[in-house]
């Protein structure tokens, strides 16, 4: 029987240092099918639909295109979700700088604010904004270069976490395997319930502190 016990623990323990941590919430999950016949809907465009945006918007001026049609041609370029506020504007042909600061917030494209705003400097001044698209362009290649460094230094640092998070469970597997009895005396003795509660809670508590500490590095890194 401890031999099965100890088995089941360091199993356990393995499982938790190899899988990253579950995601402890609140909510109570209703079951739901798998496979739906309503495709997933995407609400966030990726760095390479931004970077081409960008891309199609200054080839577009630098061949000598107005803006409106330069604006067009690189929308038209774009996902079909993105840019839902620009596309009503450009067809009915009215100002559509503010549509642009709208489909920013909502296509999660903070870069779009500074082309609008290129946009209206150059409408007004009729200077161009090639060099100032080349260095947004360049700005997002150096956040995405960024994020994916910081992913990589997290990587190390999550596969330490996972190890460390079943070290308890491994060391009372071990303990049975070397023929000690914790696993009885955490059950059974008041001193050893408490223990096993505080552990309990000092693990969680850790989890949570760990990944919120990991996400506010890969928040902070995006900003």
């Amino acid at each position: 029987m401890r031999l099965f016990v100890a088995t089941a623990c360091l199993s356990l323990a393995v499982a938790i240092s190899t899988k990253p941590l579950p995601r402890l919430t609140m909510t109570v999950r209703i079951p739901t099918l798998r496979h739906s016949l309503k495709p997933k809907l995407k609400n966030k465009m990726s760095f390479e639909e931004q970077l081409q945006f960008i891309f199609n918007l200054k080839s577009q001026l630098a061949g000598g295109v107005n803006q409106a049609d330069a604006l067009k041609f690189a929308v038209s370029r774009a996902p079909e979700f993105s840019f839902a506020n620009t596309r009503q504007v450009l067809a009915s042909q009215v100002n559509v700088l503010p549509a642009l600061h709208v489909d920013s917030v909502t296509d999660e494209f903070p870069l779009l604010v500074n082309c609008a705003n290129l946009l209206e400097i150059s409408s007004s001044s009729g200077s161009s904004i090639h060099d100032a698209l080349t260095q947004i362009s360049q700005s997002l290649i150096n956040r995405r270069k960024q994020e994916q460094l910081i992913s990589t230094e997290l990587a190390s640092t999550k596969a330490t976490v996972f190890v460390l998070a079943g070290l308890p469970i491994m060391g009372a597997g071990m303990g049975l395997l070397l023929g000690t009895d914790s696993i009885s005396w955490l059950l059974g003795t008041t001193a050893g319930r408490t223990c096993l509660v505080l552990g309990v809670i000092l693990e969680l508590s850790g989890w949570f502190w760990i990944k919120r500490l990991l996400n506010r590095a890969l928040r902070d890194a995006t900003c």
